[in-house]
C-alpha cells in the first residue's frame, strides 16, 4: 500500500505530461513493480523514470532493471512470462502471455507440501480442501491468454500428488495399482479435486487510472 501511494506520483506525472504519446511509452505498474512498453527508443523513457524516482528520493533496482526486445526475448512481470510471438496459421504477431516457470514451480512445490505422507493422519477432506484452495487461487490468477499448456502441467501434477497421497493413505504400494484404484475420474468426482480450466478465461485487462 505504501508503494502504491508513493509511486502514484509516477503514474500521475506520466499522464499529466502525456508521456505515453510524447515518448511512445506506456507505463504499467503494480505496487513497486513496473514495466515501460516502448514503441520508440528506450533511452528517453528510462531517463524520465530515473529523474522522477530521484525526485522521490528513490532509485531503480539495477539488478532487476532490464531492457528487453520482446520480439526477440521474453520478460517476466507479476508472475507472467511475456513475449511477442507469431500465429502458426496467420503469421500475425501477438503477445504470448503465460505463467512463468517460477510461478509454475511455486504452485507445484506447494501442492507437493499439501499432499505429503505426513498428512495422511488428518481427514482426507481437509487435505483436498487445502489443495483446492491453493489450486483454485492459482488458476484464477493465471487463467489468462496462452496459459493452457502451463495449466495442463499444474493440473497433471495435482492429480499425481493426490493419487500418491491416496496410495500412502490406503497402503497401495504399486504405482500401477494406484492408477487403477484411483483413476482420474474418481479424483474429481469421488474425492472432489478441483479441475483447473484449460481454455483462457480472460484475454484482456483494464484498470481505470
Amino acid at each position: 500500500m505504501l508503494a502504491n501511494a508513493y509511486l502514484h506520483i509516477l503514474d500521475r506525472l506520466w499522464q499529466r505530461h502525456r508521456l505515453r504519446e510524447k515518448l511512445g511509452a506506456h507505463l504499467v505498474r503494480y505496487a513497486d513493480d513496473f514495466v515501460v512498453l516502448c514503441k520508440k527508443g528506450v533511452e528517453e523513457p528510462l531517463k524520465v523514470v530515473r529523474h522522477v524516482l530521484e525526485r522521490l528520493d528513490l532509485s531503480l533496482n539495477e539488478a532487476k532493471t532490464h531492457i528487453v526486445d520482446a520480439n526477440e526475448a521474453s520478460f517476466d512481470f507479476l508472475g507472467l512470462t511475456i513475449q511477442m510471438s507469431r500465429g502458426a496459421k496467420s503469421g500475425k504477431p501477438y503477445p504470448n502471455v503465460r505463467p512463468s516457470d517460477k510461478a509454475v514451480k511455486k504452485i507445484t512445490v506447494q501442492l507437493t507440501e499439501l499432499t505429503k505422507r505426513e498428512l495422511t493422519c488428518i481427514p482426507l477432506g481437509d487435505v483436498v480442501a487445502n489443495v483446492n484452495r491453493s489450486l483454485r487461487g492459482w488458476a484464477n490468477y493465471f487463467h489468462y491468454r496462452n496459459s493452457s499448456d502451463r495449466m495442463s502441467k499444474v493440473r497433471y501434477h495435482a492429480e499425481e500428488r493426490l493419487r500418491t497421497h491416496l496410495r500412502k493413505r490406503y497402503k497401495v504400494r504399486n504405482r500401477m495399482a494406484g492408477l487403477v484404484k484411483f483413476p482420474r475420474r474418481d479424483l474429481y468426482e469421488r474425492y472432489g479435486l478441483y479441475k483447473p480450466p484449460m481454455e483462457a478465461g480472460w484475454k484482456t485487462a483494464h484498470a481505470s487510472a
